[in-house]
């Protein structure tokens, strides 16, 4: 049977690293924040492309993109909720982003997202 000087030890030792895992944890949510910042800078400042602006030149086709239009006609036409709540455009998901991405993600952003100012 061990003595209740190691059980001491070893619950210290659990404590201890409970609390250093809680401080390491704080610390990378602190970095992800930072992060986030940091991707919401105007990177036209920092000499790269935007990734909106890259992708702007792209046109919705008639015949392409089944979802735009399947969601446009819905409701006689009227269009459904993601229709009329978002907005569906193209985004550059190239690194580095070219000037011009000619086959960039198309998808549903909330209304406003990626407007150059």
């Amino acid at each position: 049977a061990r003595n209740t000087k190691e059980r001491r030890t070893e619950a210290r030792a659990r404590e201890s690293e409970t609390r250093q895992r809680r401080t390491m944890a704080k610390d990378l949510w602190k970095d992800a924040e930072h992060q986030l910042k940091e991707l919401d800078m105007d990177l036209e400042d920092e000499g790269g492309n935007n990734p909106w602006d890259a992708a702007a030149g792209q046109e919705i086709t008639e015949d392409a993109h089944w979802e735009y239009w399947m969601r446009k006609n819905a409701n006689e036409g009227k269009g459904d909720a993601v229709f009329n709540g978002l907005e569906y455009k193209p985004v550059s998901t190239m690194m580095p982003v070219p000037e011009n991405d000619e086959n960039p993600y198309w998808g549903w952003f909330k209304k406003g997202t990626g407007v150059t100012k």
